[in-house]
């Protein structure tokens, strides 16, 4: 498959294209590989011995955790940008449909907005959260 010459990355050349998927690819093996290592690092050991020790260890592991899902999540971002690309759609915004720019996805491959549309989302969402807090905090006007 030709993934350039699907509709909707006419906007990116070959050469472009070429890049970012070897850019996303190198992510997702770097990725891949922290896995293993935050897997072994996660799992607990067999002897601990005091208390502060036993502490240390299970902070020493939430971390690792809070870290692995974190890498995961990332993961399935990669994931789904190499998916897009294969399907067509990858460097089009998802709100306005618009030929996000090479250089937007050259500094964040997975994107999925316009630099535009992810400010009216942001805006969109911190609107949301005020009126939220305003309901929540019991005070009525």
């Amino acid at each position: 498959m030709v993934v350039h010459d699907l509709p909707g990355m006419d906007h990116l050349s070959a050469e472009q294209v070429a890049e970012l998927r070897d850019r996303l690819r190198a992510e997702q093996d770097r990725l891949l590989t922290q896995q293993q290592s935050e897997d072994a690092e996660a799992s607990p050991e067999q002897e601990l011995g005091d208390v502060l020790d036993k502490a240390t260890e299970e902070a020493r592991r939430r971390t690792a955790l809070r870290r692995r899902m974190h890498h995961d999540a990332r993961l399935r971002e990669v994931e789904a940008a190499l998916s897009r690309m294969e399907q067509g759609s990858y460097g089009i915004c998802e709100e306005t449909d618009e030929p996000i720019p090479f250089a937007r996805l050259r500094a964040e491959p997975t994107t999925r907005y316009t630099v535009e549309a992810l400010e009216l989302l942001e805006e969109e969402r911190a609107r949301g959260e005020v009126v939220a807090r305003g309901t929540d905090d019991g005070e009525a006007y």
